[in-house]
């Protein structure tokens, strides 16, 4: 994208203000050298003390003030206004100067203020350059018209006025090309600070753990979404005063412990190096430390038990087999087909943790289609009746919805994740009886899956999605961890309440 340079209005109004104070200083002089007869002091041979020279003193100065006044009231118009008052000091200028008798006095060389200014302001090649055009056509003409023969202005005079005219609007278009091509080079750099800067704030907000960059008077300079929500500090706030103790304290690298708003915090300091003054804080709260440790730890266990449910998959398939062809065998009485059923119970048990196992090993990749929730959950609730009602008696009630609401979600994964949350509430539940509703909210689409039951346990509460944790003495422990992963990779959120003395597992979908 093309990067159109913008004018520094800063230094164009003091410009311009200087100038007006020049134009204003000008009228008074003239004033004071035409009513005080002044003309001996100035080195003027003399002046046409004529109608037309005390209107043009007295209009000049006038100008000169109505210009201030202007441009102090109508501050966004200053440029315009200052352009619109050079042009007209031209010409007036240039009256003054031949009815004083400056010409022999070299006061013809005062154009050469107006012609740099209006190079300085308006930065247009043809209008700068019909400046000394129109300064020297009014130089010669009016000379020709106002002097007399004794009084006349050489012509040579006047060609070098002129020269010195059109080499201060050369010098003007020169600085004024210049000065856009350094406007341009400034805006770009400072798109691409601005940019970069954005950027990293970005990237800084993404950080799992807090930054604060402050300077050696411990004011706030940066800090980023984590830290706020560590400490509640603000930008160009001073960091609180057991921060400030804890930094000086701290003399080298090493991370150390402090209790912030009741929260263990694990922080170190990187002090400033070279010329800059900036510091920078890192904190981290001893939980997510905890749980990236944790978070290792499995990835390890995974990889292993991965490895050992593939090794014992093949071995227990052919146990299963076996056990199969035993149990329809004629030879067989009726304690030894007892034994080959246990058998085969315990295998289908010992399949499902493998299962288990190797899912929660691999990643979760999503195949994103829309689901009409509808006619999705009308079919989960007859293929999991159809599966599961011959071992147990429980009943599922889906609540009235929207026939047209649908989300994005991958249907594999969620047609897992409710049967994983219907199992559970039925094998835990009081009295075998769930409810599944939806919730059409602006942002999300909530799905809960709720049965009866007495209120857990805290510490149950706190580590129900935990690997390998269970309260079931045949459950793997690895349904609900897995249902969140797989949540997760849907830009979904798991989550587990207790509302109205029921158990509520609650599936948050984004529109």
């Amino acid at each position: 994208m093309e990067i159109k340079p913008t004018r520094n209005l800063k230094n164009d109004l003091n410009s311009i203000r200087y100038l007006n104070l020049f134009r204003l200083l000008l009228g008074v002089f003239f004033l004071f050298v035409y009513f005080k007869k002044a003309d001996d002091i100035v080195g003027l041979s003399y002046i046409q003390k004529n109608t037309l020279t005390q209107f043009l003193v007295g209009f000049f100065f006038i100008y000169s003030v109505l210009v201030w006044v202007a441009s102090s009231y109508f501050k966004r118009k200053n440029i315009l206004i200052g352009l619109i008052a050079l042009a007209i000091d031209l010409p007036v200028i240039i009256l003054l100067a031949l009815l004083f008798d400056g010409i022999h006095a070299g006061w013809a060389i005062l154009p050469v203020i107006t012609i740099g200014s209006f190079a300085m302001l308006s930065r247009r090649p043809y209008a700068i350059l019909a400046m000394p055009i129109a300064a020297s056509i009014l130089l010669w003409s009016l000379s020709k018209l106002l002097l007399s023969d004794a009084q006349s202005f050489p012509s040579s005079s006047i060609l070098l006025y002129s020269l010195i005219y059109f080499a201060i609007a050369l010098v003007g278009i020169r600085q004024s090309q210049n000065y856009h091509q350094t406007l341009l080079i400034t805006q770009s750099q400072k798109k691409k600070i601005i940019d970069l800067s954005l950027l990293s704030k970005q990237v800084i907000d993404q950080l799992h753990y807090g930054v604060i960059a402050f300077d050696k008077d411990y004011q706030v300079i940066l800090i980023n979404n984590k830290a706020h929500e560590i400490t509640k500090i603000s930008r160009k706030s001073l960091l609180p005063t057991y921060l400030i103790k804890k930094i000086i304290a701290a003399r080298d690298t090493q991370s150390r412990n402090i209790v912030i708003r009741g929260e263990d915090i694990i922080y170190h300091v990187e002090r400033a190096v070279g010329q800059s003054d900036l510091s920078l804080l890192f904190l981290e709260t001893q939980r997510q430390i905890n749980e990236k440790s944790q978070q290792s730890n499995l990835a390890t266990i995974g990889q292993l038990s991965a490895t050992v449910a593939h090794e014992l998959r093949n071995p227990m398939a052919s146990i299963y087999s076996a056990a199969q062809l035993l149990q329809e065998s004629e030879n067989l009485d009726e304690s030894d087909k007892s034994l080959t059923a246990i058998i085969s119970k315990h295998i289908e048990r010992s399949n499902q943790i493998i299962e288990d196992i190797l899912l929660m090993s691999k990643p979760h990749i999503p195949q994103t289609s829309k689901i009409v929730l509808f006619d999705f959950l009308n079919k989960f609730k007859q293929d999991f009746i159809n599966k599961e009602q011959k071992d147990s008696v429980f009943g599922i009630t889906i609540e009235p919805i929207d026939k047209k609401l649908s989300v994005h979600f991958d249907s594999n994964h969620l047609n897992q994740i409710l049967w994983n949350l219907t199992n559970n509430a039925i094998k835990h539940g009081s009295d075998g009886n769930v409810t599944i509703t939806i919730s059409n909210l602006a942002d999300y689409v909530l799905i809960d899956v709720k049965n009866n039951g007495d209120k857990l346990e805290p510490i149950v509460e706190e580590s129900l999605f935990i690997p390998f944790f269970t309260t079931h003495t045949q459950g793997t422990g690895l349904g609900l961890y897995i249902c969140r992963e797989m949540c997760k990779s849907n830009n979904a959120k798991l989550e587990y309440l207790r509302l109205e003395f029921q158990h509520v597992f609650r599936l948050h979908i984004s529109k």
